[in-house]
């Protein structure tokens, strides 16, 4: 009788274990994307569990939400979308929610700040200001002025759902704004004036950099905007982007983070083996997403910025000596 005893209570301890793993599993706020995400995680640290969506080092715009995630949503108390045309997998937002759940469009969190940009007047850059708008709408996230609103928005519904932590909230959104507006104002200090303003990068992959470039008066010009990076192309088309990367003089090439860049490889070893002109690739950080090293790391959005711009600085040849 005592071993059943034991038994029994041993089982009830085994199953309170699970009870309380399972419930630590549920994220009281879930974000369909990185950046929503690590804002979120910023502002409430530990105090509530952030979930992303979207798994380690995969594409945010081929997504499709299980139904585990679909649990986790409606338990949430905050769900953090992207925008009805990136999450193309959301017909009604609200349909998804639980009773307590308050449901954000992150693309209503912002309004874009006025800032005056004089565009270069040349034929090329003339056609792609159209295409810039556009994904200064699509992408908002990338100008780290929308970023710092978007905390904002996020904090004050975290505000709503948790009033008694206000002041650590509060805190917490503060210091992570001031660390990404001190490098935003850094980025603005050099780029946004000569010799640097109105510079062109040439980027291979789906641009979605069009409301950074505005911010700080750049362009950035994809390269092959038609083809995917992963695309393996013809010799026909690596004669010809290798041409156009001749043609623009720049021996840079940028390239998206998470992505096999496969265009961008056959036209750097074609232009090294057939002409020795060296072609180096750096990576611009969409934000989408991170990878599994990224994500041990704790990376942030202020950290992906900032080597964003350590990046750009090379192409740019921008060193301390000349910044």
């Amino acid at each position: 009788m005592k071993k059943f005893v034991i038994y029994v209570l041993l089982l009830l301890s085994v199953f309170s274990l699970v009870s309380c793993a399972d419930n630590s599993d549920d994220p009281d706020i879930v974000a369909t994307m990185f950046t929503h995400y690590d804002f979120a995680k910023q502002i409430v640290a530990d105090k509530m569990e952030v979930s992303l969506l979207i798994p380690l080092g995969t594409d945010i715009h081929s997504f499709e939400a299980s139904s585990k995630d679909l649990v986790d949503i409606k338990k949430s108390k905050l769900f953090l979308f992207t925008s009805l045309e990136i999450d193309q997998w959301i017909n009604d937002p609200a349909s998804l929610a639980g009773d307590d759940t308050i449901v954000l469009n992150m693309s209503d969190s912002f309004t874009s700040e006025e800032h005056n940009h004089l565009s270069l007047s040349t034929a090329l850059l003339e056609e792609e200001d159209d295409q810039d708008h556009d994904d200064d709408e699509l992408h908002y996230w990338v100008d780290p002025t929308n970023a710092l609103q978007m905390i904002d928005y996020i904090l004050i519904h975290v505000i709503e759902i948790d009033p008694d932590n206000q002041a650590y909230y509060e805190s917490n959104a503060e210091a992570y704004k001031a660390e990404i507006n001190a490098l935003h104002l850094e980025i603005d200090s050099i780029l946004s004036h000569a010799p640097y303003k109105d510079s062109i990068l040439y980027f291979a992959g789906h641009n979605a950099f069009g409301a950074f470039a505005e911010r700080y008066h750049i362009h950035i010009d994809s390269l092959f905007s038609e083809y995917k990076p992963d695309d393996v192309l013809t010799s026909s088309e690596i004669i010809d982007f290798s041409n156009a990367v001749k043609f623009a003089e720049t021996h840079y090439l940028f390239i998206e983070a998470l992505t096999e860049p496969k265009a961008a490889n056959s036209i750097k070893e074609s232009l090294e083996s057939n002409d020795q002109y060296t072609l180096n690739l750096l990576v611009l950080h969409t934000y989408h997403n991170v990878d599994q090293t990224d994500w041990e790391a704790n990376t942030t959005y202020s950290d992906l910025l900032q080597r964003n711009f350590d990046n750009i600085k090379i192409a740019l040849g921008i060193t301390t000596n000349n910044d």
